[in-house]
């Protein structure tokens, strides 16, 4: 008996040795319920905002992440008045801070928001001053506070997305805070995530987690919320608690908790108005770089780990929606562009170049054929090396290398390629059974992403496929390979993603 109960102590003591410390986070996806380019509306959105944040789903929540935009603009910006960051009580403060402070206090958890914040250019760090008019500078702000209500980090946005009137501070904000739950949150706002400054420099300075408040616009076949969000972290192996707007109208939605090379933990996307609260519980320790998640796969903990598909939805008078013209598209005219003619052969395998850089691939489908009623996507090999332009922003061109396989509307027909079927007519005729994409890149200042999206707008599950980058001995080349782990039959985009930000061009064209 005695040696029984030996042999239970041993097991339950090495049990517990091998849990896994977490902290629960929350984001939240938040349809505002009026714009803030008024004061009423700003009190509006403020009370919506109070409300999330003392709302009991949220009970038991180390903290929160609201998203970019929601509270003002800049012409009802929030001028920062008390050094002393306390604003609860404070008769003083700006009633969208003092608000929220309290709010944070009453329910308990970190918060960080976003606003338009103005800052008195005696009191700015900064040697310039923009508006003479009153001496302030306006900044989109980051601001997080503690439990106790208090603020305890500031970050203003500097890669900013055409933002009329807005300063960029003269050097990115590198900013980090401690919390009592012993995690270090570094802190970046939307556009800045497509950046080397200041996200992927705090990475290399060894932060893991991060806060991140978005508003950001989808785009196909690269560039929609969730996937890139889920490439960023898995690529930088890091803890993203990402908020972004919900405005699905012009293509903005796309939440999640993402803990680096175990993928998303919660996902959510919406092509109909919603608000919603995504909760997770995240693991301080991030596995080693070529190691996922396994111990997540227990029944105990899993439950709040595995991609919650559920979050995603289609009402019924969506299911009519030509959402071909409703997503923003990529510019693919310099991209090369080679058609995968399934019909003939369900094996294809072969080499397309784009300035230098070429994409292998090698592919077998099974071919289900067509369905009476319902059309099917083609897929091409898409490459591309060389600058990417930006409509909404003048004076900047970016880097970037693109080995992928990618969904188009029409066989032969470059500009249908990152176009979206309507849900409701589409037919998966090709299942993917082999799916095999191998770069060589030269080694430069890049990162270089696993970049995957479902036609349910959602990246793929870390354990559906596989992501290796090795250096070619001998060489200052790296070789990049991304295959697929297991059969998928509704695949929109499977790309080799490779920001090169030594090729940025900011300010000189």
């Amino acid at each position: 008996m005695r040696l029984l109960v030996l042999i239970c102590l041993i097991l339950v003591s090495g049990y517990k040795s091998e849990e896994i410390s977490t902290y629960t986070a929350a984001v939240v996806e938040v349809n505002a319920i009026a714009a803030g380019y008024n004061i009423e509306n700003v009190k509006k959105v403020t009370k919506q905002v109070t409300e999330i944040i003392e709302s009991n789903e949220l009970n038991g929540v180390d903290i929160v992440v609201l998203p970019e935009g929601i509270l003002n603009e800049p012409n009802t910006a929030v001028l920062l008045t008390n050094p002393n960051n306390t604003y609860c009580n404070d008769a003083n403060a700006h009633f969208v801070l003092r608000d929220i402070s309290c709010a944070v206090r009453n329910a308990n958890r970190y918060v960080a928001i976003n606003l338009y914040a103005k800052v008195n250019c005696s009191e700015d760090d900064q040697k310039f001053c923009a508006n003479e008019i009153d001496n302030t500078n306006l900044y989109n702000m980051a601001i997080i506070f503690d439990r106790n209500g208090d603020v305890v980090a500031k970050y203003r946005k500097y890669h900013l997305f055409g933002e009329g009137g807005v300063q960029q501070t003269e050097k990115p904000d590198f900013i980090t805070f401690e919390t009592d739950f012993n995690v270090t949150f570094g802190v970046c706002i939307c556009f800045d995530l497509m950046f080397s400054e200041p996200a992927n420099d705090l990475v290399q300075q060894g932060v893991k987690n991060f806060v991140y408040p978005t508003y950001w616009y989808s785009e196909l076949p690269y560039l929609t919320s969730a996937q890139y969000q889920n490439s960023w972290a898995y690529a930088n192996n890091v803890n993203l608690l990402a908020a972004n707007q919900n405005i699905p109208v012009v293509q903005c939605s796309g939440s999640g908790i993402y803990s680096g090379r175990s993928g998303a933990l919660k996902v959510f996307v919406s092509e109909t108005a919603a608000t919603k609260i995504l909760i997770a519980n995240v693991p301080v320790d991030l596995p080693a770089n070529d190691d996922v998640l396994s111990t997540f796969e227990s029944d105990e903990v899993g439950k709040e780990m595995k991609l919650d598909t559920r979050s995603v939805y289609y009402s019924e008078e969506n299911k009519g929606m030509q959402y071909i013209s409703n997503m923003n598209q990529d510019n693919l005219t310099e991209f090369s562009v080679k058609f995968l003619n399934f019909h003939k052969s369900n094996s294809q395998a072969g080499t397309v170049c784009n300035n230098g850089i070429c994409c292998y691939y090698n592919i077998e489908v099974t071919d289900k054929g067509e369905q009476e009623g319902n059309t099917s996507y083609s897929y091409a090999i898409s490459v591309f090396s060389g600058y990417r332009h930006y409509k909404s922003i003048k004076n900047l061109l970016t880097g970037q290398e693109v080995c992928s396989l990618i969904a188009c509307t029409e066989m032969n027909s470059k500009d249908s390629c990152g176009l979206r079927l309507p849900v409701s007519q589409i037919h998966n005729r090709f299942n993917f059974k082999k799916l095999d994409l191998r770069t060589v890149l030269p080694i430069t200042h890049m990162k270089t992403m696993p970049n995957t999206l479902t036609q349910e707008l959602l990246p793929l599950k870390s354990t559906e496929f596989e992501h290796q980058i090795s250096k070619v001995e001998g060489d200052a080349k790296y070789s990049v390979t991304l295959n697929l782990t297991e059969p998928k039959d509704d695949i929109l985009t499977f790309a080799i993603f490779s920001r090169d930000y030594d090729k940025d061009i900011i300010g000189q064209i």
